[in-house]
């Protein structure tokens, strides 16, 4: 029996040939695979070619590859990590991992079943970018793991919790395998059994969490069973004893009990309001907040800290209550819902120690009122939102249908929960008010790269060199005083250090989308706010084969963008000589009528009602 491949015409053939001169014969058009997804072709091999690889072909960064596995003939299209998993078969089940102040003690049942008979080498356990410890896999001849004994391929592995802690950019560590098959490095997640079913409420809860050396730790199992360590700085709030009291175990552990007692046998519905790390009531859900509160007084409370700015003008409302006071610990757990422009971890400190506070956030309606048109970057399978993760909304508000589509698409959420009303944050600033009589202000606001977190010199990252390269043509046009300036936090003060200083924005970023004439961005989705008010927007997009590698293709296509686009900084300078004539930002030129055709179909409303609409859809639904 032997089996052929080719690919003609852009068709993959594979062809099984008989002694008896029969053959069969599967076709495949590669444009139809769909990555990293395996196709049966149906054909049956003999004993001889029960474990074989037929085609190993590159296609641009992927591999085609055409294979046998107990006997019948498989296909792929898969990255080059998956293509080369696919010649072996795993074993690996962690069966023990306990995190205390020690370390990191990991008990696994691990190896390589090797039918193919390819080259393993090199193999080590790895904590994210952390940590590596090399050791002996065994590799088996046998053909499948089934018949491997797992006693055979026990594991112990011990990291001590000072070196788990040396790295200081790092937070979310997955535990991983890496080993080369014929010199290719690959690497997989480790596996335990004991994570939580993929439909338990907490799933997303830690399974340790405590501080150490001002860290904060925790060791997690995501419901497909990988593991996971985070180490973060700690807060400074998580300094103190008050909050170490109140976050205590026996103390948080009897409110989320009680919480629950109340709300299983009252009928009073708490609803919670908060804004981005309950720092700030700037985007309509204060206004929301005051509709509820008058509907059903006592049920609706707003969380703020008590050194925002905006607490002053607050505080006199008896419903208004400071973040970490004793009051703020009761609604916690006594609340039924949260409605919010943030997801609900923003009501305690981010990647909180407090598993009660998590199981808290999993037993409640999260109301998630948005703070930015989800039109621009992909939310991935790793958003926070997607159903099933831990911040995903029970409804949403959007702005069009076509986000409604893309948020059905994406965050996996059933249509009877997106709520199109138009954001709350418009609801708050004037449709249009910039005009070309207004003040010639640019604002240079680029999205900040993952995958440039771990750069060890900062004047080497995108994320510098753009802003530095985009503010230098700016001032060719305006003058600094004129440039607006909007900077990551994660640039760590490197930019107060330059000659843009001056120009770096202090203040609420509300409030400079509020004169910019003219924004620059990348991925930023504040562009649909930006060009609500009037201003025009440029999309300088430079690096956009390495964003949308590591985070998705963006959402729209090249016909609805609400801007001019410049992929290197001759377009750039192309398309600001174009629109600036005598030190003035001609909205003419940025804003066209196709422009404003595109931005209605992505926010359909501007009538400034959309926080009634807000309000009558959760009155409906019997939320607030």
């Amino acid at each position: 029996m032997t089996f052929y491949t080719r690919i003609d015409d852009n068709t993959l053939v594979v062809t099984k040939s008989t002694e008896d001169s029969s053959a069969a014969v599967w076709t495949k058009n590669l444009p139809d695979l769909t990555l990293n997804t395996l196709e049966d072709t149906f054909l049956s091999t003999d004993a001889e070619n029960k474990y074989r690889l037929f085609l190993w072909q590159p296609v641009d960064q992927n591999i085609l590859m055409v294979f046998s596995k107990a006997g019948s003939v498989k296909c792929i299209l898969a990255d080059e990590n998956a293509a080369h998993l696919r010649l072996i078969e795993r074993i690996n089940e962690a069966v023990s991992v306990s995190l205390n102040r020690n370390g990191l003690d990991i008990r696994w049942a691990g190896g390589i079943v090797n039918p193919m008979d390819v080259q393993i080498s090199d193999a080590a356990v790895n904590i994210g970018n952390r940590l590596m410890q090399p050791f002996d896999l065994p590799v088996f001849s046998e053909k499948s793991a089934k018949n491997v004994s797992r006693e055979a391929c026990i594991h112990h592995f011990h990291f001590s919790l000072q070196d788990l802690m040396e790295s200081r950019t790092e937070i979310h560590s997955r535990i991983t395998i890496s080993l080369h098959i014929n010199g290719y490095e690959v690497t997989y997640p480790m596996k335990i059994k004991a994570a939580p079913e993929a439909d338990s409420p907490y799933r997303h809860v830690p399974v340790t969490s405590f501080y150490a050396d001002q860290r904060a730790v925790q060791l997690k199992y995501s419901p497909n069973g990988n593991i996971i360590f985070i180490c973060r700085p700690m807060a400074e709030i998580e300094y103190s004893r008050r909050f170490r009291f109140w976050e205590s175990t026996l103390v948080s552990g009897a409110l989320y009990h009680l919480g629950r007692f109340f709300k299983r046998r009252s009928p009073k519905k708490i609803a919670l309001f908060y804004e981005k790390f309950c720092e700030k009531a700037e985007e309509g859900t204060w206004e929301i907040f005051q509709e509820a509160e008058q509907k059903n007084p006592g049920h609706a409370y707003f969380l703020i800290n008590r050194d925002s700015a905006d607490y002053e003008r607050l505080k006199e409302n008896p419903r208004v209550v400071p973040q970490f006071s004793a009051k703020y610990y009761w609604l916690l757990f006594r609340a039924s819902s949260y409605i919010s422009t943030e997801a609900p971890t923003h009501l305690s400190v981010l990647r909180s120690n407090n598993r009660y506070f998590r199981k808290s956030i999993a037993d409640n309606a999260f109301i998630f009122l948005q703070h930015g048109i989800t039109y621009l970057k992909c939310q991935g399978k790793n958003s926070t939102f997607v159903y099933g993760r831990e911040a995903a909304p029970s409804y949403i508000i959007v702005d069009s249908e076509k986000e409604k589509n893309v948020i059905a698409r994406m965050l996996m959420l059933p249509p009877d929960r997106i709520l199109k009303t138009g954001m709350a944050i418009f609801s708050k600033i004037p449709y249009r008010h910039l005009t070309q009589s207004s003040p010639d202000i640019a604002v240079i606001m680029l999205t900040w790269k993952p995958y440039e977190d771990a750069a060890e010199d900062f004047t080497r990252t995108s994320y510098y060199k753009n802003t530095m390269g985009i503010y230098e043509i700016l001032r060719r046009y305006l003058p600094a005083d004129h440039i607006k300036i909007v900077i990551h936090p994660k640039t760590n003060g490197h930019l107060e250090n330059t000659p843009l200083a001056s120009s770096i924005w202090t203040q609420p970023i509300s409030e400079v989308l509020g004169i910019a004439k003219l924004l620059i961005t990348d991925y930023s989705s504040v562009c649909y706010n930006s060009f609500y008010q009037g201003g025009g927007v440029v999309f300088f997009q430079e690096d956009l084969e390495l964003y949308e590698k590591e985070n998705g293709k963006l959402i729209p296509a090249d016909d609805e963008y609400i801007g001019r686009r410049a992929f290197s900084f001759e377009e750039l300078e192309a398309v600001l000589e174009d629109g600036f004539q005598d030190g003035s930002i001609l909205l003419d030129y940025f804003r066209t009528e196709e422009f404003e055709r595109r931005y209605q179909t992505i926010n359909e409303f501007s009538d400034g009602k959309n926080i009634e609409r807000i309000c009558d859809s959760l009155r409906e639904l019997e939320l607030i």
